[in-house]
């Protein structure tokens, strides 16, 4: 018998199945998606990633590197739109990390009164 590597084994897709690395969006997450595209005028991508990434501050704000790759997408996104150079596209996403740590922080912490706090 083979000994079996660290992690995830080869065709492994349990993170594909449910979450942030799902390919699809649940049956509330489509018409949110809707939602934000029709009423707010968002391209179709950042919606999607907006939706996905309110389901995973909601259920998982602790993850960090699900944070961090969602903030490389949208910063990947806003780079080739402005056409920004390598510095300001870096910076863009460190900026975009830290705002999505801190948002995931407010959430998973009681608020300090009784307003809601929304994404």
């Amino acid at each position: 018998m083979a000994k079996r590597q660290r992690g995830g084994q080869k065709g492994n897709q349990n993170a594909r199945l449910h979450g942030f690395y799902s390919g699809t969006l649940q049956p509330g997450e489509i018409c949110e998606f809707w939602n934000i595209v029709n009423q707010q005028a968002v391209a179709p991508e950042i919606a999607a990633l907006t939706v996905k990434l309110r389901s995973l501050i909601q259920t998982d704000p602790s993850n960090r590197r699900a944070l961090r790759e969602a903030a490389k997408m949208l910063g990947k996104w806003y780079a080739a739109k402005y056409h920004l150079n390598q510095s300001d596209s870096r910076t863009l996403n460190q900026a975009i990390f830290g705002i999505l740590v801190e948002r995931a922080a407010q959430l998973s912490r009681p608020p300090d009164n009784l307003l809601e706090i929304n994404l």
